[in-house]
């Protein structure tokens, strides 16, 4: 018998800017799964053009939180290695994670 599923939109606006975004998924893998969560929906994972930016002021596509610029090198929600680790967590409690992906924000961009 097949079930409903349900995702969850893992963010907010005001998410706190701490850098612990990635770690809080993390840890609350195995609850939200408990919760009847199938799956996550992640704010954008790219750095913006700061550390308090939500990830839609984008600077570099390709930076995870791995890179130092624009002050930091983590993006908003943590480091690219806390990244993967919270997806991982939520792939071992089978929760699917869906990234929010805005290729044609370039409002943090630059010359360099």
């Amino acid at each position: 018998m097949e079930r409903n599923h349900t995702i969850m939109q893992f963010f907010e606006w005001n998410t706190k800017a701490d850098g612990k975004h990635w770690n809080r998924l993390k840890e609350l893998a195995p609850e939200l799964k408990a919760g009847g969560i199938d799956s996550v929906w992640l704010p954008p994972v790219t750095k913006g053009q700061s550390a308090e930016d939500n990830g839609y002021g984008v600077y570099d596509h390709y930076d995870l939180g791995e890179f130092d610029q624009k002050g930091t090198v983590r993006t908003k929600y943590g480091t690219k290695q806390e990244l993967h680790e919270a997806i991982r967590a939520c792939h071992e409690h089978e929760i699917c994670v869906y990234i929010d992906v805005v290729m044609n924000h370039k409002a943090g961009a630059d010359e360099t």
